[in-house]
């Protein structure tokens, strides 16, 4: 630590007009040099410990360039595709899905496929990416997404681009896709409906899945009434009800925090056909426009039906207990891909 000599001198020669004998004076100007080291040091410790805590890393984030490394790695070994989101004060979110090319120690090279508006100048642009990885055997995945910077857009040949972003900072373990959300065309659902989730509203629903689609029960709008479905993600869908106003509403407590039960047919993105489910969802909330007759209806995934029980022959169910359905996920991610390689997404 710096000292002016002067005013040391001044303070040595105020100790020696006291007449105090020169090694008590000695003593003092250590003893007081001692103080104010240790003064300083609690003052760049206590600086120290806020700036960590003013900067203190997520408990979800990889921060350590080699674990990052690895994961990206095994993300290209699986063929893991990455969506990628551009964020912008005077666009809304676009999300385009891209595969990993490569991974080099200060960048990550993605490829997508060559279309109008991207090129150079896309550098700059923050994005952020999300993808998973296989979690052991367990056929369950891990989440994970980055931000990071374009760094350079260089072409490859007439089909393909390749996006080479900075090399991510950090990995965040996620637990699903939450950003995720497709409004799918009828062709992609072969039926949709809700019901009451009461004795034989359960009744209803089982028999759905095992005439597989060819009993259906009724909708609670009438005969006349019809049920879409307006979007769907990992954690949940929303429907749209015809027929529907407030006294029917209220006869069939369709209001926020009740369970009800959906019966889904979803065209699989892969060749098993017709895939029905039956879940139990809560309603998050209710929009009815009275002018129409009609509902908006968003609900979450809370169970899922998935066969008998061998010995009692009950009904198994699959709590979701992490806020979503990976099945749902996974078929909302793969019609994704499926209209991005189509062009209509």
């Amino acid at each position: 630590m710096a000292v002016d000599q002067e005013y040391m001198y001044k303070v040595l020669r105020g100790f020696g007009d006291t007449g105090l004998p020169q090694e008590t004076v000695n003593m003092l100007l250590m003893l007081g040099f001692a103080i104010l080291t240790i003064a300083a040091g609690i003052l760049w410790y206590n600086n120290r410990e806020l700036k960590r805590k003013l900067h203190k890393v997520p408990v979800s984030w990889l921060t350590d360039h080699a674990k990052v490394f690895k994961i990206l790695e095994t993300a290209l070994l699986h063929r893991s595709k990455i969506d990628l989101s551009f964020h912008s004060n005077s666009e809304k979110r676009r999300t385009i899905a891209c595969s990993i090319a490569d991974v080099l120690d200060d960048r990550l090279v993605l490829e997508i496929g060559a279309r109008d508006g991207i090129g150079k100048n896309w550098i700059g642009r923050q994005v952020s990416g999300f993808f998973h990885i296989p979690a052991g055997k367990t056929g369950s995945v891990i989440f994970f997404n980055f931000s990071s910077t374009i760094a350079d857009i260089v072409p490859k040949g007439s089909q393909y681009i390749n996006i080479n972003l900075n090399f991510p900072e950090y990995l965040e373990q996620t637990q699903k896709r939450e950003f995720l959300r497709i409004a799918p065309a009828s062709r992609h659902y072969d039926y949709v409906n809700i019901i009451p989730d009461t004795k034989q509203g359960m009744k209803a629903g089982l028999k759905f899945l095992s005439s597989f689609g060819e009993y259906s029960p009724g909708f609670m709008g009438g005969k006349e009434a019809s049920v879409f479905l307006s979007d769907i993600s990992g954690g949940g869908l929303s429907l749209e009800l015809t027929h529907m106003n407030t006294k029917k509403a209220l006869r069939f407590k369709l209001k926020k925090g009740n369970n009800f039960l959906v019966l889904l047919g979803l065209v699989d993105t892969g060749n098993r056909g017709i895939v029905r489910h039956l879940f139990v969802c809560k309603v998050r909330r209710v929009y009815i426009d009275p002018t129409q007759s009609r509902a908006q209806i968003g609900l979450s995934f809370e169970a899922s039906f998935k066969g008998y029980d061998e010995d009692t022959q009950k009904p198994v169910w699959e709590r979701f207990t992490q806020g979503g359905c990976p099945e749902m996920d996974d078929w909302t991610y793969n019609l994704y891909l499926e209209l991005y390689r189509e062009g209509t997404q």
